[in-house]
């Protein structure tokens, strides 16, 4: 089959390599029908991530077709349209069985290399995926796969973080980063009550489509703090998400937050420490939360309220590729000239 593979830093190629096969009885092979490349593969392709080796599969992002099913598999059956979660999970280990499905002890990432598990990705037209019964869902009929596709990763991550940060209806919300998850944690925050959402980014192409989608658009070089404070009545936001990864936008987030507030980051990072602002979330009261998506927590939540239309995550594709041309897709988000790729594949 044909897949897309690591070379090395900044070299993916597409080459002829294995078809997965069933290994655990808990398995199934899917025929993909689409992924994407999402930001958190610039990592990978920028060799950030330790572990991935030349030759790896890459792709996390996916929605497909049920081809083979594992003997101990009672949930799937050759034929089911199928979306799941970038991070398997077994179901069974006491993480799991306490609903923290991102911190299985025997999950992994898809495609993210040998310290995650070592899973051969889903940018490939076939894809293995683990631990299926926990891991995947049915694709409502009336969801397409280029909407189904957001609710495996990014939607459901952004939809994570605004719950991770306890929100009450009719707060206030700050997003930093107008990028995919960004723009999905606006949509996010309307649908789970937020009476005002702020959109905070550098480009002003990606802030007019978070104003398109109800925000208020504030061009972080300008003043940033001052901006939100005159939208919160010069108290900060009830809520900021953090969208980005790393230190400067975390640090942002603490000087755009309320006393009292919460603050929850969902950007990727590969940075190993920060400083953190200690006493002054000691004085102020604040909340922080940090950590991987926990998607299969919500996914059945995000399918639904996409479904009823409620959810429009389909509206950030920017383009669209072939398998034959996930380099150049790389290439080009690499270089900012994409805000979402949809790779087409069967």
């Amino acid at each position: 089959m044909k897949a897309a593979v690591f070379k090395g830093m900044h070299e993916v190629s597409v080459e002829k390599v294995p078809e997965p096969q069933i290994q655990q009885p808990t398995d199934v092979v899917i025929r993909v029908t689409v992924s994407a490349v999402c930001g958190s593969d610039l990592h990978l392709y920028h060799n950030k991530i330790p572990g991935l080796l030349p030759g790896a599969v890459l792709g996390h992002e996916y929605v497909g077709v049920v081809e083979e099913v594992g003997s101990q598999v009672r949930m799937f059956a050759k034929g089911d349209r199928v979306i799941g979660a970038f991070n398997p999970a077994c179901g069974i280990c006491e993480f799991c069985r306490r609903g923290a499905y991102n911190l299985c002890k025997n999950g992994g990432i898809l495609g993210y290399g040998m310290a995650f598990g070592n899973l051969a990705g889903t940018q490939a037209e076939y894809a293995r995926i683990p631990f299926a019964d926990t891991t995947l869902r049915k694709v409502p009929k009336t969801v397409s796969d280029e909407q189904a596709i957001f609710c495996g990763d990014i939607l459901t991550t952004a939809y994570g973080a605004v719950k991770n940060a306890a929100l009450v209806p009719g707060e206030t919300v700050a997003v930093i980063g107008a990028g995919p998850v960004g723009l999905l944690a606006v949509q996010s925050a309307f649908a789970q009550g937020a009476a005002k959402v702020l959109s905070l980014d550098l480009v002003d192409e990606r802030l007019q489509m978070a104003e398109e989608f109800g925000a208020i658009p504030i061009n972080s070089s300008k003043n940033a703090t001052g901006q939100v404070m005159e939208q919160t009545d010069g108290i900060g936001a009830d809520v900021v998400i953090e969208a980005v990864g790393g230190t400067p936008t975390i640090l942002m987030a603490f000087d755009l937050v309320r006393p009292g507030g919460r603050v929850s980051t969902v950007g990727i990072t590969a940075e190993p420490q920060m400083t953190y602002p200690l006493m002054s979330s000691l004085v102020r009261d604040l909340t922080f939360r940090i950590g991987v998506a926990n998607i299969l927590r919500d996914i059945d939540t995000t399918l639904r309220l996409v479904e009823s239309g409620r959810l429009q995550p389909e509206r950030i594709i920017s383009d669209r590729f072939s398998l034959d041309d996930v380099p150049q897709a790389y290439q080009k988000f690499a270089n900012r000239q994409i805000l979402k790729a949809i790779v087409s594949i069967n």
